[in-house]
């Protein structure tokens, strides 16, 4: 098999890079560090508006572009790249429940094209995982509506999100996906303190909080399965992108700081270092391009892909943050320097929709070994 991006794939990948650089980089980072999480809505409304990037693989019957997996992938790699923070996973993931939806659904999916709403996917209970919920959240039906109570854990961006994507269980038995807005009443949101700075978490607490049915429970688990795959896929190429910043940090102080008359980089054992990241990264990159390309073409093997994707770019952005922090030396050690935020990133992202040994369980249970 072979794979190639086409030029408006590689086109798109250039774009984002330039935009993030103009309006992001460094100085956004830099800030992070010092001053700790901002949402920058100016810079939300611009990727929207300059870019359409939230709308990227939105149909365009809600004013989206109607690109693949495979584009939205490559603007994860840039944003990881970047450290971009902001709730453009959890708006995108969240998304993938819309899609599904009827017309409240597709009213909010216009919201996140024009960059007016931010989205965020709640689906733990305190007692489950993002694979199996659990089921202490519960929608009961009142006079007015359908209301939601319970509580759901570790949701990303929770203090951003303008709604929330929730799923419940149904009097009835089964489950459902439901819309629930962060201004209603009922609604109570308690952010963490959370390890990455670029993604904040919180808890969300439901008591009879008035909720609009996105899907029914004859799609609701098969949706739940949707979204762990492409969640898993969308987080490989975040982390794809995050471990390539943090090697080209790396390489970057290796050929400046220098030692004993020469540059670090120069010794074997940094080479060394750099070039088995490398190839951890360059693995990690091929899955993970491959999962987005069978997400795409509906393959069978989409799901042990992404999980192959997921726990490779775990394992590759968690060593290459790991040998920025050592190569960087005493500096590197400081919690000013900006490789912790590349190694709080990985810990973090690599726990998020399951850990590379979940994963490695997960391939393991689909290939029936």
């Amino acid at each position: 098999m072979e794979f190639s991006f086409s030029r408006e794939q590689e086109d798109l990948r250039t774009s984002v890079r330039d935009f993030l650089a103009r309006h992001s980089g460094s100085e956004a980072r830099n800030d992070l560090l010092k001053n700790g999480y901002r949402f920058d809505r100016e810079l939300w409304t611009a990727m929207a508006h300059q870019l359409g990037l939230q709308g990227l693989a939105l149909p365009e019957s809600v004013d989206g572009s109607g690109a693949g997996f495979i584009e939205t992938a490559i603007v994860l790699e840039e944003l990881g790249r970047d450290s971009y923070a902001g709730p453009y996973f959890s708006t995108i993931a969240a998304s993938w429940v819309l899609t599904h939806g009827d017309a409240a659904a597709h009213e909010l999916l216009a919201g996140v094209a024009d960059g007016s709403r931010v989205l965020t996917l709640a689906i733990p209970d305190r007692e489950g995982t993002w694979s199996a919920p659990g089921d202490s959240t519960r929608a009961l039906e009142y006079g007015d509506g359908m209301r939601l109570s319970g509580t759901k854990v570790n949701v990303t961006d929770a203090g951003t999100a303008d709604t929330f994507v929730v799923i419940a269980q149904l009097p009835e038995g089964g489950r459902a996906w439901f819309a629930v807005d962060a201004d209603a009443e009922g609604v109570t949101v308690d952010v963490r303190e959370s390890l990455d700075l670029t993604r904040p978490i919180g808890h969300l607490t439901l008591h009879r909080a008035p909720a609009t049915l996105l899907v029914g429970p004859d799609l609701a688990d098969d949706v739940l399965t949707e979204v762990n795959v492409k969640a898993a896929a969308a987080l490989a190429a975040e982390m794809v992108g995050g471990a390539g910043a943090a090697l080209d940090q790396s390489v970057a102080w290796s050929l400046e700081r220098t030692q004993f008359g020469r540059p670090i980089g120069s010794f074997q054992a940094i080479k060394h270092m750099c070039a088995d990241t490398l190839v951890e990264i360059e693995t990690a990159r091929l899955l993970s391009q491959y999962a987005a390309w069978a997400i795409d073409a509906d393959s069978s093997d989409a799901e042990v892909s992404a999980s192959m994707a997921k726990q490779a770019a775990s394992d590759a952005f968690c060593l290459a943050a790991g040998n920025n922090i050592q190569i960087h030396g005493g500096i590197g050690f400081t919690w000013e320097h900006s490789a912790h935020l590349y190694f709080r990133r990985a810990k973090a992202s690599s726990a998020l929709f399951g850990t590379a040994d979940r994963h490695r369980d997960r391939i393991a249970d689909l290939l029936a070994i």
